[in-house]
């Protein structure tokens, strides 16, 4: 009796797999633009990228892409795209990247529409601002950072840049300063060279991803347009090029690869040449100068004004690149590949640190939305669901079925997103989400206040040391004879808070892959208490008898919360087209629902998750 009820289990549980499976293929081959025909009112080319253009042939898309620019802003426990400050909700932050310009400006993402205006907004490409408080060394952001935030990107590295070879221009774009590649921008048909509309997000220079960053023009094929994905599968991952559609992929890889040109974490790798590229006149202007008194080189303005013209000029070589060396096709990305490239000889050289911490003085990697690589370790990937599987998932649009072009959380549409392959109701699926999340968020939060505690310890080691006249140079405590002694710690520092940082970084609070999240954490927990072990170790080589390492919680924590970003200093932003002027004390974000503070309900819900209150969450 038992063995055929056995059996009878196991065929259903054979044939519940096979249906699994077999949804999960009829879903990689209908087409993306199923049940929809172009309108055929213009003639798409890449000549002219601006979605509202492309979009008079596809109406539904564009209207489902516009969606999150009137919709009210919403939060889930760990997303949404409310745009409140990440460091008022997260003090911990400040701490941990002290030194680097998100500990002034990090807010939660408000979704592809707004990320070239938010991008130009930030207080991290503002140089005055930053310049005047605490950021002396800030000389403005590349047009490197555009790669990922501008539909106008392609067109501006093929028409703008210098060069004669696809390579020199690919260079050269990225080696601009941001504010001077981005006046490049053309006012196409229909639109007044300078007017609102041209510096506008629908089609100007505000304008975010485009159709023509995913979709080969006319046919809507996918593609990938990103010269640093297609060098990094192509030199790394053995992807072959393609002329029309950047790699050879199939559909179904297609479907996250158009993802994976901006979801990756990533550097700017010095090409060790000078290089050409577009600088403006301005710089000849004696007249003009930045809040610290220097001479400016560019105009922080969307636009050619007042005599400044674009000029040739020679500067120092960078390009995007995606740290892929050591992952190879069809393997799942682990955090140690990061490890063995970042400490290769030749990169280290090259590139030693994104930053060097304000505190610890460590060679700090900063990681940037890393879905990609932390998907591909994941079951969803192994049973082959693509990013649009559930960010893009079919909806119905009258007798048409087509993907959703708001693209968004899966959690607003768990039916659509979910349950085309789950079973399980809706409040089932909601419950796994959250439970998985706030497991990964408690995992992530400990890890936080940990490193946190290891940087106070570091500082408090740092300036035992320096009083002793062996760490001193001129009777001043000398920070290379220090860092030498804590090489081993900084070190741990440097690894352990990478760690930590991609799961933060990463937008689905581990979501993607649970397992290699939790991992990476459990090796970032473990890299601070070493590095306070090892401080224990020098305290006692030197004598520090007294000296104890620290063990910080939420409330020690909260008393880091910065607030909404205001000026410190009066100020004008020349960004503006008439200039304003700024008051300390001003808040720096004009519109009142960015970088604002994060609902109540959120920070309830983190003091309740570290340490984990069950009475409360479960």
């Amino acid at each position: 009796m038992k063995k055929a009820l056995l059996a009878v289990l196991a065929i259903i549980v054979l044939i519940g797999f096979v249906l699994f499976n077999k949804d999960i293929s009829n879903k990689k081959a209908q087409p993306d633009m199923a049940g929809v025909v172009s309108k055929d009112v213009v003639n798409m080319s890449d000549d002219d990228p601006r979605f509202n253009v492309w979009g008079k042939n596809f109406p539904e898309y564009i209207d489902m892409y516009q969606t999150v620019e009137t919709e009210a802003p919403f939060e889930t426990e760990f997303g949404g795209n409310h745009s409140y400050s990440k460091l008022i909700r997260y003090p911990q932050l400040t701490v941990l990247w002290a030194g680097y310009p998100f500990s002034i400006d990090a807010n939660e993402e408000r979704g592809h529409f707004w990320i070239q205006v938010d991008q130009m907004d930030t207080a991290r490409n503002n140089k005055d601002f930053l310049n005047s408080h605490g950021f002396a060394g800030f000389g403005g952001q590349p047009a490197a950072c555009m790669n990922c935030h501008s539909g106008w990107t392609k067109w501006l590295e093929n028409n703008a840049a210098l060069g004669d070879t696809p390579r020199e221009k690919w260079v050269s774009f990225n080696s601009a300063k941001y504010w001077t590649m981005i006046k490049n921008v053309p006012a196409l048909e229909g639109i007044t060279e300078n007017s609102p509309e041209h510096s506008g997000p629908h089609g100007g220079k505000r304008m975010g991803v485009a159709c023509a960053d995913c979709h080969v023009p006319n046919t809507m094929e996918l593609r990938v347009t990103r010269t640093a994905l297609i060098n990094a599968l192509t030199k790394w991952r053995g992807y072959e090029p393609d002329p029309v559609t950047g790699v050879k992929a199939t559909r179904s890889e297609m479907r996250s690869l158009v993802c994976a040109q901006c979801h990756v974490e990533y550097y700017f790798r010095p090409t060790g040449e000078k290089v050409k590229t577009i600088g403006e006149s301005i710089a000849s202007d004696t007249s003009k100068k930045w809040w610290n008194g220097t001479q400016k080189t560019y105009d922080e303005f969307d636009s050619w004004r007042d005599g400044n013209k674009a000029t040739e000029i020679e500067v120092d070589g960078i390009e995007l690149v995606f740290p892929w060396k050591q992952w190879g096709k069809d393997k799942p990305f682990r955090i140690e590949m990061f490890d063995e490239y970042y400490d290769e000889d030749v990169t280290r050289s090259i590139f030693p640190q994104d930053w060097p911490h304000k505190i610890t003085k460590a060679p700090m990697l900063k990681i940037q939305h890393p879905e990609t690589e932390l998907y591909s370790s994941s079951v969803h990937a192994a049973n082959g669901v693509s990013c649009a599987d559930c960010h893009m998932p079919y909806v119905r649009k009258g007798s048409s079925k087509m993907t959703n072009h708001n693209v968004t959380s899966p959690l607003k549409d768990i039916n659509a997103a979910c349950k085309s392959c789950h079973t399980q109701s809706e409040e089932e699926l909601k419950a796994q989400i959250k439970d998985i999340q706030r497991s990964i968020a408690f995992d992530l939060r400990s890890v936080e206040y940990a490193t946190v505690s290891l940087i106070n310890d570091i500082k408090n080691m740092r300036d035992r040391l320096g009083a002793l006249p062996e760490f001193q140079t001129d009777g001043k405590a000398d920070d290379k004879k220090i860092s030498a002694v804590l090489k081993e710690v900084l070190e741990l520092h440097r690894k352990g808070q990478m760690r930590g940082d991609f799961v933060g970084a990463e937008n689905s609070t581990g979501f993607h892959s649970p397992r290699e999240a939790s991992r990476m954490l459990l090796q970032a927990l473990e890299m601070a208490r070493m590095g306070q072990t090892k401080l224990s170790e020098i305290a006692l080589e030197y004598g520090f008898s007294d000296f104890k390492t620290s063990n910080l919680g939420f409330e020690d924590i909260q008393k880091l919360n910065p607030g909404e970003i205001r000026y410190k200093v009066d100020l004008n932003d020349a960004r503006q087209s008439t200039g304003k002027n700024h008051k300390a004390g001003d808040r720096y974000y004009e519109h009142s629902n960015i970088n604002d503070n994060p609902d109540a309900k959120l920070l309830e819900l983190d003091k309740n998750n570290k340490p984990y209150n069950h009475k409360v969450l479960d």
